[in-house]
């Protein structure tokens, strides 16, 4: 199920290049490290190591390397990597590599944090599961995840044919004409609170910060729903 959603978007980088994706930061992203990580000063900010999974053309890393951090990404497609030097020029502070993010080729504990904007959704619920335990294994003690999700609210998930289900939270794919992201043929996960609830259990992690941030597409016709937490390692 991998292939797919690398062939979808080697195709798009390729086609679209920067245009395949937005060239500034994730606004949820923004006031996660507000809330966590811009306190910290300068000289502290160069040893704080963090990474976002599925990073595309590095919108986001702009943002952590811009601001001192020692930003890391991986990201599936070859294309959108190669155009990452095209976004962020010669800025010193940033390291990426092509890769699956249920195989990060890092040591244990070795991030303050690890971010998942609208990247981790298309992996199905046994996927993402792997990722997790990925995500548990490479934070640091108190270490943060942040992620920025499609929530089940969404009329996406609600009315979902001619898509079918892989599992009850993961579709098919986008199939319904009239849906935002349709075209999305690849694996497209959902979540709800209790999701994060059984998938961050507490033995291993603490959520710390939960919201829903909504929208509408096609003027007013139809919502879309993101769900937004950050948990800590333990």
């Amino acid at each position: 199920m991998q292939e797919n959603t690398e062939k979808f978007y080697d195709k798009e980088y390729g086609e679209k290049g920067l245009d395949a994706q937005r060239r500034w930061p994730n606004e949820e992203f923004c006031r996660f490290m507000g809330r966590n990580f811009f306190v910290k000063p300068a000289y502290e900010r160069k040893s704080t190591r963090i990474l976002e999974v599925g990073c595309g053309t590095g919108a986001n890393l702009r943002l952590l390397a811009e601001e001192g951090f020692d930003a890391y990404g991986i990201e599936l497609s070859h294309e959108a990597v190669r155009r990452i030097p095209n976004l962020l020029g010669t800025r010193a502070g940033y390291n990426v590599v092509c890769g699956n993010m249920m195989e990060l080729p890092w040591g244990n504990d070795y991030f303050s944090g690890i971010v998942d904007v609208f990247s981790s959704y298309c992996l199905n619920e046994t996927e993402f599961a792997v990722f997790v335990d990925e995500i548990y294994r490479t934070l640091e003690k108190g270490g943060l995840y942040f992620s920025y999700i499609p929530s089940k609210d969404s009329e996406a998930f609600s009315d979902f044919t001619p898509a079918g289900k892989i599992d009850k939270s993961t579709l098919d794919g986008i199939r319904r004409k009239t849906s935002p992201y349709y075209g999305n043929f690849y694996p497209f996960r959902f979540m709800d609170e209790e999701d994060v609830a059984r998938f961050f259990d507490k033995e291993r992690f603490e959520i710390l910060y939960m919201e829903k941030v909504s929208r509408t597409y096609g003027m007013g016709k139809e919502q879309f729903g993101f769900l937004v937490f950050e948990a800590a390692k333990r």
